[in-house]
């Protein structure tokens, strides 16, 4: 099968790791440094539990292989799938207008998971849920989608760019959990579950809501907190101030759940537990603070914020943090610019 893989960070190279390992086809859409030196050298890509290494390869661009930098190079190829897998501030109007010629009427597409996503509401079940049943708040992104061929997917790793070409999975967590919105993709949704699980992990889930749910609350909170704190995994591990900030801020997202009558597939502190086991991680957004890189904290919060008007509830502790964490991001950035 041909895979379309829009986005070259750590997780778009891990999925195109998964997928022409299987012996199936990705064609992974790269820029700048990153791309220059996967075309001359090819993808070497990690997989390590912590301190173990479990795998490792140098994947050279062939026939099953595919690095590019314009979309426009394959358009002739019928992809099977597409995975968007940049971030947020990336995931905008040329994003999907470069996307759009792909999203054929058979072709299962999976957005990013990391925020609340605009197909939310789309086939919502429950008596309770008809006032909210197909609601679209947002008509700029969801123009460009076959509704019924959207497969969710949330994406459980820790991993990171260590240098261009040279991706690092530090710790898998689980993986990738997916499930269809419409029946007409479960059988892709099955095939790919299937080939995920050959390599790393994709368990089956009963509600992919509450799925992405979970991993946007954990993004949100964590990247949040470890902005506030300037702390990596270790460092909040032993944080017990950071950690109380990061379930006072789920407790308050958990209001969209039972509105929705969507139930909570993992407790607080299992997830608590989870994402701080990935002992040699730092929080992506933290990370990408440090490296002066914008940082996509502003997206994340726009898409609860959405949800707290629609559905008429407050997140006032986690607002009034995301606001203190903008303005210290803002002041430096300032700083950084008189320096100049």
């Amino acid at each position: 099968m041909n895979i379309l893989i829009y986005g070259a960070g750590a997780i778009g190279c891990h999925i195109a790791y998964c997928m022409y390992v299987t012996r199936h086809t990705p064609y992974l859409i790269a820029r700048g440094q990153h791309y220059e030196q996967m075309k001359k050298y090819g993808m070497h890509i990690k997989i390590c539990d912590n301190e173990i290494l479990k795998d490792e390869k140098f994947i050279k661009e062939d026939s099953r292989f595919y690095i590019v930098n314009d979309v426009n190079k394959v358009k002739d190829t019928k992809m099977d799938y597409i995975f968007i897998t940049v971030k947020l501030n990336d995931y905008n109007d040329k994003t999907l207008q470069d996307l759009y010629p792909f999203m054929g009427k058979d072709t299962a597409v999976i957005p990013p998971c990391t925020e609340l996503p605009f197909w939310w509401f789309y086939d919502l079940n429950g008596k309770s849920n008809e006032k909210y049943k197909d609601i679209d708040f947002n008509p700029e992104v969801s123009r460009y989608f076959i509704r019924e061929n959207i497969i969710g997917m949330t994406m459980w790793l820790s991993s990171v760019i260590e240098s261009p070409g040279h991706v690092c999975v530090k710790h898998v967590q689980r993986g990738y959990p997916l499930k269809e919105l419409y029946p007409n993709m479960k059988e892709r949704a099955e095939k790919l579950r299937s080939i995920f699980q050959i390599t790393c992990m994709s368990p089956v889930v009963d509600n992919i809501r509450s799925e992405i749910f979970i991993k946007s609350i954990n993004a949100f909170a964590f990247n949040l907190v470890a902005l506030d704190r300037e702390c990596d995994n270790v460092q909040l591990s032993h944080d017990k101030y950071g950690q109380d900030c990061i379930r006072k801020i789920m407790i308050e997202g958990e209001q969209i759940l039972r509105i929705l009558n969507i139930p909570v597939i993992q407790e607080i502190e299992d997830r608590i537990t989870q994402t701080l086991s990935s002992t040699k991680h730092t929080m992506s957004m933290l990370h990408d603070y440090r490296m002066g890189k914008q940082i996509e904290l502003s997206a994340l919060w726009q898409s609860f914020d959405s949800f707290c008007k629609i559905l008429g509830i407050n997140m006032g502790y986690s607002r009034d943090m995301y606001e203190k964490v903008m303005a210290k991001i803002s002041a430096k950035k300032h700083a950084t610019v008189l320096k100049r």
